[in-house]
This record gives C-alpha cells, sequence and structure tokens, in this order.
C-alpha cells in the first residue's frame, strides 16, 4: 500500500569528514542490510550506537551483528558517516512512498556481498562442526549472487568437514542450486584426504539430523522450547545442540538457555 503525503525531506551532512576507515565503512554496510528499503539512515546511527531505541529493540534489530559497533561514537557523528558512504555511493536512498529508504549501490553491496559471505562461511564451519544442519535452513532464498560467492568460498577453503553439511543443504534446495552445491562437493572430494575420526559416528548424525529436519519447523521450535533443566527445575529453551540416534528415536543434547548447564531432549 503506498503512503499518502508530501515526501520527507532529509539533507546529507557529512559535517567535515574526509574519509572513513574500510573497517567502519564495511561495519556500517552491514548494519544497513536490515534496513534495506526499510528504513533509513538514523534508525542504521541507532544500530550502530547500541541505542535503546523503543522501535529498534520491537523490530530486533539489536541482533544485528554490528549492533553498537560505533558506540565510541555519537549518534550524530555516525549519522556523518553514513552521510559520508552515501555522498561516495556506497549506499543510496530511495524513497518506498514518502519515507526515504536506504538501499546498496553495486559499489556497497560488492563490499557487503563479500563480508556477508564470510560471516556465513564461519556460521557453516561452526554448524558443520557442532552438527547442527538445520542452519541450512537459513540459508534458503537469500540473495543469489550471495550465496554463489559463499558456495565459492566453500570450494576454496578445501575444508572436506564441509560434506555432510553441504548434502543437507542440497536437500531443502532448488534444482540449479543443487547443482551448484554438488559441484562444491565434488571439489572437496578430491582434495587430499585427512586422517578419519568418528566417519561412523558422523553418518549416524546425518541420519539423525535428517530425522529432525523432517519435522515440521513450527513443531521443532516447541520442542526446542519445551526442554526440563534439573539445575533450574522448570522447562527451558535447549541451544547450542546436537542431534543424536538411538534405538528409540533421537535426542536433543545441548545447553540450557538460562543457566548454561547441559540439557536433553528425547524425540521418539
Amino acid at each position: 500500500m503506498v503512503k499518502k503525503g508530501n515526501k520527507v525531506r532529509y539533507e546529507l551532512n557529512p559535517t567535515g569528514i574526509k574519509s572513513v576507515p574500510d573497517n567502519e565503512i564495511k561495519t556500517i554496510l552491514r548494519g544497513a542490510d536490515d534496513l534495506i528499503m526499510s528504513g533509513g539512515r538514523a534508525m542504521l546511527a541507532k544500530i550502530l550506537a547500541g541505542s535503546k531505541d523503543k522501535k529498534l529493540l520491537e523490530l530486533g534489530l539489536d541482533y544485528s551483528p554490528v549492533y553498537g559497533a560505533l558506540k565510541g561514537n555519537s549518534q550524530k557523528e555516525i549519522l556523518a558517516k553514513i552521510d559520508w558512504l552515501i555522498l561516495h555511493h556506497y549506499l543510496a536512498i530511495k524513497y518506498d512512498g514518502r519515507l526515504p529508504m536506504l538501499v546498496y549501490t553495486d559499489k556497497g553491496w560488492n563490499i557487503e556481498r563479500e563480508t556477508y559471505a564470510d560471516e556465513l562461511l564461519e556460521k557453516l564451519i561452526d554448524a558443520a562442526e557442532n552438527k547442527r544442519y538445520e542452519f541450512v535452513e537459513t540459508l534458503k532464498d537469500r540473495n543469489r549472487s550471495l550465496i554463489l560467492l559463499l558456495l565459492e568460498k566453500i570450494a576454496n577453503s578445501g575444508n572436506k568437514d564441509l560434506i555432510t553439511i553441504l548434502n543437507a543443504w542440497q536437500t531443502i534446495e532448488f534444482k540449479k542450486l543443487r547443482t551448484k552445491i554438488q559441484e562444491v562437493i565434488d571439489l572437496l572430494e578430491k582434495v587430499e584426504e585427512k586422517p578419519k575420526r568418528e566417519e561412523n559416528q558422523e553418518l549416524v548424525s546425518f541420519s539423525a539430523n535428517k530425522k529432525w529436519l523432517s519435522i515440521p519447523v513450527e513443531f521443532r521450535r516447541q520442542l526446542e522450547r519445551n526442554v526440563w533443566c534439573s539445575y533450574c527445575c522448570d522447562v527451558v529453551k535447549i541451544e547450542k545442540y546436537t542431534v543424536k540416534e538411538f534405538s528409540g528415536g533421537i535426542v536433543l543434547e545441548g545447553k540450557c538457555q538460562k543457566c548454561g548447564n547441559d540439557v536433553a531432549r528425547v524425540i521418539d
């Protein structure tokens, strides 16, 4: 629905800033990712400053990986740096009805895509190490150029430990991307073998995670939030868990979100 009324005017004011360090450019662009065509300069400044603004918290923007990254600066100083990025064509303003929203330029997106792909690769490696194969669901329907860059980085990593999680990723994707993922798997399989460790456990774990992923997402979320913690003497949410198989079904083994102690949830 198009918003009616006069367009909200804005004025870019970099207040004498002559340059912004590369690391801060990447940080500002990373923060903008959650606001593309949904938020403006002021909200981005609040994210980077670590503001406790009510609307920011309601939108969950405090979960941004760069929330509070520039908190040593005032919001005015941060806004000036954002304006510098706009004037130097890393970001641009596009109206959604009457409101001016942030968008990436090609120049800015190329930097953000590289930053985001590195971030996703780290998360994918962590998920593979902890056998949390459901992480691949967060990769579905993302920007295609971002995903292709991620696959390129996976291939270049030579990390054969990622093959199992790539297999899990294949099961939820469309044909074209499944083909790309298979190409990366084929490349990784040609990497010189490292000493095998817990190979059978890996196979069992993949089988367990396949069963876990076959459960509807909403029901899985309910199961995650319905785990008994003997330390808290209460029902809690499990986090940082692995999925294992046993004769009667599968079991989630992880940590209590409240106290951090070990908890488990059997699913038969």
